[in-house]
């Protein structure tokens, strides 16, 4: 759910969590009904459907901008309270229920859709996407292993695997927000602690090493677009 919250009268004051919690009820009561009827046309069967989020909770919202629960920060962030977000692939009788903690990324629903519809990648360029079909569908490992985090047009930090290093920091949207660059950065184990808390950056050097070669190699091997919105902007 996203600021302006809404609910109507059907749903208004029904849920335990005020104004946010009715919403969220409503958004599933209409995904509900989504599925009635994909089940009436009998083609639930023929459908995988997704359910996923773009980004943490709007902090300065309070109560109305969510939760992040154990996670750090939100919205804006490169924490995990502003990245990390819960997904569901529900497919009857392909994708068998259960959790999945490997890491997967928004960018990856381009890989897997085009192996499902039949299509190629393009080729001729490095494409950040995987095709998570056969993690869904047979229970293997996730091709995923690493995860650049972006603020605006800046990398801010990286993962891999299990360990996810912070160049730089800054938190959710807020007004004096302080930019804080690491040298040497910050350095998480994200299966031992999701929620940020213990630098483990001096006791692992040859991680952080590694880390940073990875970003090197990303950035010399990435071509980057026009700012859309910049360009949005200057023009308006």
């Amino acid at each position: 759910v996203h600021i302006p919250l809404f609910a109507s009268d059907e749903f208004r004051g029904k849920s335990r969590r005020g104004l946010f919690g009715d919403t969220v009820e409503e958004i599933d009561a209409g995904i509900g009904r989504i599925v009635k009827t994909l089940r009436e046309l009998n083609i639930e069967k023929n459908t995988l459907i997704v359910f996923t989020s773009d980004n943490g909770p709007w902090l300065p919202y309070r109560q109305h901008g969510g939760s992040a629960g154990l996670l750090r920060e939100g919205k804006g962030s490169t924490w995990e309270g502003g990245m990390r977000e819960p997904t569901i692939f529900y497919w009857p009788g392909k994708i068998k229920p259960g959790p999945i903690a490997d890491i997967g990324s928004t960018l990856d629903l381009f890989a897997t859709i085009t192996a499902l519809a039949g299509a190629k990648l393009p080729t001729g360029r490095i494409m950040d996407s995987y095709d998570l079909g056969p993690t869904l569908f047979e229970g293997k490992s996730s091709p995923r292993d690493v995860m650049f985090y972006y603020r605006g047009r800046q990398l801010y930090a990286a993962r891999k695997g299990a360990h996810k290093a912070h160049f730089i920091t800054m938190n959710a949207y807020q007004k004096d927000n302080q930019r804080t660059e690491h040298n040497p950065p910050l350095l998480f184990n994200l299966e031992h602690d999701p929620s940020e808390k213990y630098d483990i950056s001096a006791d692992n050097p040859e991680i952080i090493e590694d880390i940073i070669k990875m970003v090197h190699d990303h950035k010399k091997n990435l071509v980057a677009g026009k700012d859309q919105l910049e360009h949005r902007i200057t023009n308006n």
